[in-house]
């Protein structure tokens, strides 16, 4: 008797070998999460960053890359329905230079025209809904759709090379 007590398997052993691969299994999840969360973390501060001559510069290249623009909205700025969706639509400067603009989502809450802002989007070489309503346009067949919005605050942080370049317009 004393023989089959002997060969069995002791709980504890049992136990430990379970419990590792649980740790492993954990390491591993935690990895994935992390490797995850520095890849958006990532993926969002390497897009560019233009001010809106820029931007109409490099439209071309950058039609199917996402990027942010800064510039100024100018007055006629509207709403209307596009694809069955709710959109802001209005022109956007820095100096003499004009972008269409049409926005999906909610505005910033400070938006108004006059008040410089950041935009997250991409070109698109279609003309905007309602083209004949903004008093700015440059009428160009393209404009930057986009899906964020954040005003830029008027602080002393900013060096002097953030200001922007007053709109002819204005």
């Amino acid at each position: 008797m004393k023989l089959l007590e002997e060969l069995t398997p002791r709980q504890d052993r049992i136990e430990k070998k379970n419990s590792g691969l649980l740790t492993k299994f954990a390491g591993v999840l935690l990895l994935v999460t992390v490797v995850i969360v520095l890849f958006k973390t990532l993926g969002n501060a390497s897009l560019f960053f233009y001010p809106v001559d820029e931007a109409v510069e490099k439209r071309v290249e950058l039609q199917d890359r996402r990027f942010r623009v800064i510039g100024t909205p100018q007055p006629g700025i509207f709403e209307t329905m596009l694809s069955g969706r709710q959109v802001l639509v209005f022109t956007l400067c820095t100096g003499d230079i004009y972008a269409d603009v049409v926005h999906e989502g909610d505005p910033a809450e400070l938006f108004n025209p006059g008040v410089p802002v950041v935009l997250q989007g991409v070109w698109r070489e279609i003309q905007p809904p309602s083209v004949e309503k903004l008093l700015y346009s440059p009428n160009d067949g393209w404009h930057i759709e986009t899906d964020s919005m954040v005003v830029k605050h008027d602080n002393d942080y900013r060096s002097d090379r953030a200001e922007l370049e007053s709109c002819s317009s204005e």
